[in-house]
């Protein structure tokens, strides 16, 4: 995903958008993902594992934005019109500016910074809800192939 226009730094660019499922659903539906070799489930594990985000039927342009190591998005969890924290909506924000053309991308291994750790407490494990029971998480490291120069190597 890029943009067509210039986005500027701390604002506010998307949000994740798909099926809101339990975790034992999205259990069940990441191993048929994971057969698949793609997944669009998020979790929102703010306070407790109950609920995912699965963007894979239901969602808008956010499930086609990529991974990288050094990212241009922030994942935040907002609370609009709901005060359940067991079920925050995933915000996406620009950590700097970004250009016009530019890919859009979030760190889906997420380390959150202390200091923001309120507001972003996200699950570490984008994508990998079905991380158990012969899953790729399970059998081995996921490699990354982002290509920023600080990259990781692998993604989980």
């Amino acid at each position: 995903v890029r943009t067509l226009q210039r986005i500027r730094k701390n604002s506010f660019v998307m949000e994740y958008v798909g099926e809101i499922i339990t975790s034992e659903e999205a259990e069940r539906r990441g191993q048929v993902y994971d057969r698949q070799g793609a997944t669009y489930l998020f979790d929102l594990d703010y306070v407790e594992d109950v609920y995912t985000v699965d963007a894979a039927h239901y969602g808008n342009i956010s499930h086609f934005v990529n991974h990288s190591c050094d990212p241009n998005l922030q994942v935040y969890n907002v609370f609009i019109e709901n005060l359940d924290q067991r079920l925050p909506r995933i915000a996406l924000f620009a950590t700097r500016p970004i250009r016009a053309g530019e890919e859009l991308t979030f760190d889906y291994n997420m380390h959150v910074d202390p200091v923001d750790a309120e507001s972003t407490r996200m699950d570490s494990n984008f994508g990998l809800v079905g991380a158990a029971r012969g899953s790729p998480c399970a059998r081995g490291r996921i490699e990354c192939k982002c290509g920023a120069a600080a990259c990781r190597k692998f993604l989980f």
